[in-house]
């Protein structure tokens, strides 16, 4: 039977949603390549999705239930029927909601898929449960804070925006790590004739094609940020039309806080050169459309959203919104395009449970709470390898008394520390002709992934 050519699009953590190509052959993924008619990724697929069939069809798959056999972290599980697991599950589930009620349970998922069905599945059942909830914003809510904070629900603009700069800003994000799709755009600018600037802690992969390089402390974006703004209200190189007719508040921030950013103290918080400053608010306002894109570590200090408030605010200052291929970008969400309400379906919460911040899931397990976290049930994520204060939350996953059930398709770190695994089941004819699964299974045989 002669293969055949089917398209999809990326199941991973990716706000892009690359079109993909999947060759198939008797049933069976074969290859996997970029969709070069995808409007936005244009057939460039980045080192996790590249050869996803190999990772469909790996024999290290996870194809059964799976019950831990040996301590708690060691690995060692053996497996059991998809019945014998739902029992158990059910017999612990209902002994902890006996003692001490269904916030005891706590779901830890993320998006390890960003698919809108099956990141969210996870919901109307623990709304229904009466479960604990689970903050989600381990990642950028700072970053869009910052962004409201400024520009309210205005859409960001396309990323092809940036096609028509001349100058662009590449301000905490590692695009050649992270943001390949619009690293594209900003190599197309280039040859246009843009020039491009990054602003970051240390030298990385995307200053290869910086013109300019700029490393901040940790945490002093924000500084800089405003320090350009006194820079530019001090020389007159401010779009005074554009900020009469376009901005509210201007005239507090230049009064009552730019003053307090000129160069030797924006130099002593940055650790940059006060000519380096000066030359950056100088070129800054002589572009025709400087646009800046804005990453997402930025955020994640204790002034992020502040930080991402003051960059975001910069454009304003020079009328580069007015201008075509000027502007900010922090990124884009369609949510709003879905009624999300049929999906996570809020109204089978009968009670108000408390809410648990996931970037804080150390503490919870390792705390003191009214109730205590009896059970955790991660999908969508890997806590132990991405939680912050990683100690504690190993220590948490270790408890004995903690009943911690994970759905996974390989042996992750958070994996090792579950009671019950559930796997991500494929088709019988999809499973590799050679898989055989131990009587035990342990943490050397995970996969390198």
């Amino acid at each position: 039977m002669p293969s055949e050519i089917k398209r999809s699009v990326c199941p991973y953590d990716c706000p892009d949603s690359c079109g993909l190509l999947v060759e198939i052959e008797n049933g069976r993924a074969i290859k996997v390549s970029g969709d070069p008619e995808h409007p936005f990724t244009r057939g460039i697929l980045c080192g996790k999705m590249n050869h996803y069939e190999r990772t469909v069809h790996s024999p290290r798959r996870l194809t059964e239930p799976l019950m831990r056999c040996g301590k708690k972290g060691s690995g060692e599980f053996r497996p059991i029927s998809w019945s014998e697991a739902i029992e158990q599950i059910t017999i612990r589930w209902r002994a902890i909601i006996g003692t001490f009620g269904p916030e005891a349970i706590l779901p830890y998922s993320y998006a390890g898929t960003m698919g809108i069905l099956q990141r969210n599945a996870g919901h109307p059942f623990f709304y229904r449960l009466g479960a604990s909830l689970l903050e989600r914003g381990i990642c950028t809510p700072a970053k869009a804070a910052g962004w409201e904070a400024v520009m309210g629900k205005t859409p960001a603009p396309h990323p092809d925006e940036a096609l028509h700069s001349d100058l662009i800003i590449l301000w905490s994000t590692n695009a050649a790590a992270t943001n390949l799709h619009f690293l594209q755009n900003v190599r197309q600018a280039k040859k246009r004739g843009a020039k491009v600037w990054m602003i970051d802690l240390y030298r990385n992969q995307t200053a290869a094609i910086a013109d300019r390089s700029f490393y901040v402390r940790p945490g002093s974006d924000g500084a800089l940020a405003l320090g350009l703004m006194h820079l530019l209200v001090r020389d007159q190189l401010c779009d005074r039309s554009f900020l009469s007719a376009q901005v509210q508040g201007f005239n507090a921030l230049e009064e009552q806080i730019l003053p307090d950013y000129d160069p030797v103290v924006v130099s002593r918080i940055t650790g940059l050169p006060e000519a380096a400053i000066e030359e950056m608010a100088q070129a800054y306002a002589a572009a025709r459309a400087p646009f800046i894109s804005v990453g997402g570590g930025v955020s994640r200090y204790t002034n992020g959203a502040m930080s991402v408030r003051s960059i975001v605010a910069l454009p304003a200052l020079v009328g580069a919104w007015a201008k075509k291929g000027g502007g900010c970008f922090v990124g884009t969400s369609t949510g709003a395009a879905f009624d999300m309400t049929r999906i996570e379906r809020q109204d089978l919460l009968k009670s108000n449970p408390r809410t648990i911040n996931m970037s804080r899931l150390g503490s919870a397990l390792t705390e003191l709470n009214d109730p205590p976290v009896k059970s955790l049930y991660i999908y969508h994520s890997n806590p132990a390898a991405v939680a912050p204060d990683q100690n504690r939350v190993l220590e948490g996953l270790a408890r004995e008394d903690l009943f911690t059930v994970v759905h996974e398709r390989f042996m992750t770190d958070s994996a090792r520390y579950a009671d019950m695994i559930f796997c991500c089941r494929r088709q019988p004819h999809l499973k590799p002709a050679t898989s055989t699964v131990p009587t035990v299974i342990t943490a050397s045989s995970a996969p390198d992934l």
